[in-house]
Parts: structure tokens; sequence; C-alpha cells
């Protein structure tokens, strides 16, 4: 998981947004508010302005994605499905907020859903309304989930790629997400709860990732044979925006940042150190 680059709507986009939530805003109390939130998103392409707003929100939210139209969390699936990274249901003062979308895949939004945590103490306290449930507000403070669209996901995220111990001998890595090193209590929670949540660590993606990472070596091989037999920089442009259309680039992103501890991928980002900067966000 990358941190998203964003993208400014065109000012009538914003302004139906606006008028949106104003609606919502107008209940009466908590619980109208929130039975607005589900009305108005549930109808927000009942006219053709509404329709033209979001068409626009679901293509600038399409160019914000890392790799190509893949879900902003998992890297993987096709993302299309608007996702409120806070949920509509539980804060519905954020239903047609801008930087509270980005573009997930449903086997990473549907078991997201309604979960929802604050930081306390260095632990997350859980607040998941079910059916029946009073439709009361979550409780106050930093929210537990991982925000791509406000941090950086790898400022509290390692993936885990192996490495080479003291002595020399080279281990496999799991490709699983793990809290980063040396965090403080509460970002310790915020990592392990993201990881738990949006479910990072899948079988099936932690083997997509391997995938990923065998992938992305051998497109850095190729550029590198290309460039040292004199390939032209159209060739050599056209291999790099391959590399960067594909599937998991978190995995390229963690090659480069954990490259010390990778001989092999040192060695290649050594003779082509021009990848180290190539952008992974659009």
């Amino acid at each position: 998981m990358l941190r998203i680059a964003d993208r400014v709507l065109p000012a009538g986009t914003l302004e139906t947004l606006a008028q949106l939530q104003a609606e919502v805003d107008a209940g009466a109390d908590y619980a109208a508010r929130v039975a607005l939130a589900k009305s108005q998103w549930d109808g927000k392409t009942s006219s053709q302005a509404k329709k033209a707003a979001f068409h626009l929100v679901k293509s600038n939210l399409d160019q914000m994605c890392v790799g190509p139209r893949r879900c902003a969390y998992c890297e993987d699936s096709l993302a299309d499905e608007i996702e409120h990274i806070l949920p509509k249901n539980l804060f519905p003062e954020a239903t047609f907020r801008w930087s509270n979308y980005l573009f997930a895949c449903g086997p990473c939004n549907g078991p997201k859903s309604n979960r929802y945590g604050v930081v306390d103490g260095g632990a997350i306290v859980e607040f998941i309304r079910r059916r029946g449930d009073p439709i009361v507000p979550p409780p106050a403070g930093p929210t537990g989930c991982i925000d791509p669209r406000s941090e950086d996901p790898l400022t509290l995220l390692d993936l885990d790629l192996g490495g080479q111990t003291p002595d020399g001998e080279l281990f496999a890595g799991t490709f699983n997400f793990m809290p980063a090193e040396h965090l403080g209590a509460d970002d310790l929670a915020r990592a392990a709860f993201s990881i738990d949540v949006l479910g990072l660590n899948r079988e099936v993606m932690c083997v997509a990732r391997a995938n990923a990472f065998g992938g992305f070596r051998a497109r850095l091989v190729e550029y590198r044979t290309v460039r040292e037999q004199g390939g032209n920089e159209a060739t050599l442009v056209r291999l790099r925006d391959d590399l960067l259309n594909t599937h998991h680039l978190t995995v390229f992103a963690e090659m480069r940042r954990q490259r010390a501890s990778l001989p092999e991928i040192d060695g290649l980002f050594a003779v082509i150190p021009e990848a180290l900067t190539w952008p992974l966000t659009r």
C-alpha cells in the first residue's frame, strides 16, 4: 500500500459534492444524518448533474490508482468501488468529502465495511455497529486504520522481502506486511489493526507479491541488458513504463527501500540508479 497522489476535482464537481453533503448535514440529529447519508449515497446518480459529477469522481480516482487501476489497499484486484476511508454509516459528515474517497476492490472494501477503531493508550478500541444496535457515533480519537490519502503507509508498514543475515546467508521472505520497526505504541497498534482490517496478508496476496518480486527483478535485468547493448531512449522508456504499470508496486517500492539487504537487487539498482527515482504514483 502506497500513499495516493491527490488530484483536484473540477469546481462544478466539488460544488455538487458540497450540495449533497449539505443535505446530509441538515439532518436533525446524528441518527437522521446517518439515514440521510445512506439515502443520498444510494441516489447519487439520480440526476444528470449528479451522474456527471460522479463520473468525474470515478475518472479522477482511476487516475490516482497505483498501477493499472488497482485497488488502493491490495494492489491486486481491479478497483471498481468508491471506498469511504471513514465509513459513511459512522461518519455521515464525510459521505461526500472528496478526501474521504479512494478506489478499492470488493474483497477489500466488503470486509472493511463498518469496522472502525480509535487509538487509545497504545491500543485500538474497536467500534462496530451491528444490525439493531443504537445509532450512536463512534468514540472520538485518532483513527486506527491507515489513510493512504493523507499519510504514507510505508512509515507504518514493512513488507518482508527476505534478505541476508550478518554472516551472508540469504533467506526468503514471507511477503507479509508487518508493523515497521521502532514504532511507538500508538503507531504499532495502528499498523497491526490496518493489516487485520484490510486483510493485507491473505495467502493469495502473499503469493502474488512473491510473483511480483520476481517479475520486477526480471524487468530490471531486461532494462539493464537493453541499455548495456545500446538500446535507444524510446525502448528504455517503454520498459520503464511497462514496469510502472505492473500490479503490486509496493513490492517495487520495498525493493528500492530494502535494497541494502538484497544483494542481487542492490546490484541492479547500482547500475540502474535512475530506477530509484521512477515515480510510483501518478
